[in-house]
């Protein structure tokens, strides 16, 4: 493979593959390593901004603006070089990776964070994707208002990383139907899980479950929607109440990996990493985020993955360095928001509370170390007229 570029040989080259949250993490996770001066650092983005919208769920009831932040910016603020392009393959014997635009990049270390790809789930119905929706829902929003649409079902299916952003919508449509005067209006929420957000498990799980009850949103846990024809929606297993009725269905999509070349993965195209983010067989090769076969898909344990991996790059970590995170979220209910914290060991939740004070700082939707402080400074320069 030939290289695009030459590179500083006595500095240690890392390339990450990504633009979103996490490989803005890992730039930033190095920067501030002890050794991070010593990094020679790339950033392969097929975007040329940090597109951060954990705040997309608010889109259908209002306006919620879409922060972009100049990838060009980012990477000259923290001494890295921006290449507008693709990650296709990585040969770990040659160590470099090549390029959908052609041509290779060679490194020493490389970090993939390319997230993952959203598909669709159920034929007819609105699948809710958070970097590219929002129309779709306020339509349905705005049926609702009009009393065309009174029953609305929303579906967590098997693969979707994160279903909180579903029981968000479902809140903030009751909220906003009672605000409104809206009656008559039937909301059911149709999930895969054993219970509403399994995966934190514990009292936030149950804390959950008592704000859909309060909100009069019907839970059917434990069921698949397998159909919707218009106005039935097929569950399996079947609703012992008889049919359910749904004038319109908003659905999470399945995940999938990205499958990239030379790297090893699952089934579905998840790249395979060990408990310290990195991929077995690959010398100096990690995953982070949403690529990897990591279940949960949430941004901010997406930045925690990426301080690991920084940390080992820049060998600031020991080595008892494993994957244990803490799970940190903000449930957004149309009122006070609920505060979500849950000790992940691995890929199974230990504990969880619940909070209606934030207990972590900054209280920024996306609780990552580094990203979150420079995000909140960038808007104090952009206010402040340094933008």
């Amino acid at each position: 493979m030939a290289d695009l570029h030459a590179s500083d040989s006595t500095a240690t080259r890392v390339l990450i593959a990504g633009g979103g949250i996490a490989a803005v993490e890992t730039l930033l996770a190095l920067r501030a390593a002890p050794r991070g001066g010593q990094l020679a650092v790339t950033l392969v983005s097929a975007g040329d901004q940090l597109e951060y919208r954990p705040l997309s769920v608010l889109e259908p009831f209002g306006p919620a603006p879409l922060r972009r932040y100049p990838l060009e910016r980012i990477c000259a603020e923290h001494d890295a070089t921006l290449v507008c392009d693709r990650v296709v393959a990585v040969d770990g014997d040659d160590r470099a990776v090549r390029l959908a635009g052609g041509g290779a990049l060679p490194y020493d270390a490389l970090v993939v964070a390319v997230g993952a790809r959203r598909e669709p789930v159920l034929a007819h119905a609105h699948t809710f994707r958070a970097e590219d929706d929002g129309d779709g829902t306020q339509w349905i929003v705005r049926e609702l208002e009009q009393q065309l649409a009174r029953n609305v079902t929303f579906v967590v299916p098997e693969g979707s990383g994160w279903s909180l952003p579903l029981y968000e919508l479902a809140l903030l449509t009751a909220r906003h139907a009672e605000a409104r005067g809206i009656g008559d209006v039937a909301l059911t929420l149709v999930t895969c899980e054993p219970e509403p957000l399994a995966i934190v498990g514990g009292e936030a799980s149950a804390a959950v479950g008592r704000l859909l009850g309060r909100a009069d949103v019907r839970v059917l846990a434990g069921r698949r929607a397998v159909a919707w024809d218009g106005r039935i929606v097929t569950l399996d297993p079947s609703d012992a109440e008889g049919p359910l009725v749904a004038d319109r269905v908003i659905a999470l999509p399945r995940l999938h990996g990205p499958a990239i070349e030379g790297l090893p993965a699952d089934e579905r195209g998840f790249i395979e990493v060990d408990g310290h983010m990195r991929v077995p067989g690959l010398d100096g090769v990690y995953a982070v985020g949403d690529a990897t076969t990591v279940p949960v898909k949430l941004g901010g344990l997406a930045a925690q993955q990426a301080d690991l991996a920084a940390a080992l790059i820049a060998r600031a970590a020991g080595p008892d360095a494993s994957r244990s995170a803490v799970l940190r979220a903000i449930l957004l209910t149309g009122s006070a928001p609920l505060y979500i914290q849950a000790l992940i060991e691995g890929d199974h939740p230990k504990a969880s509370s619940v909070s209606k004070e934030p207990p972590w700082s900054p209280p920024q939707k996306v609780a990552a170390r580094y990203l979150a402080p420079y995000l909140e400074g960038w808007q104090e320069r952009a206010s402040g007229g340094d933008a």
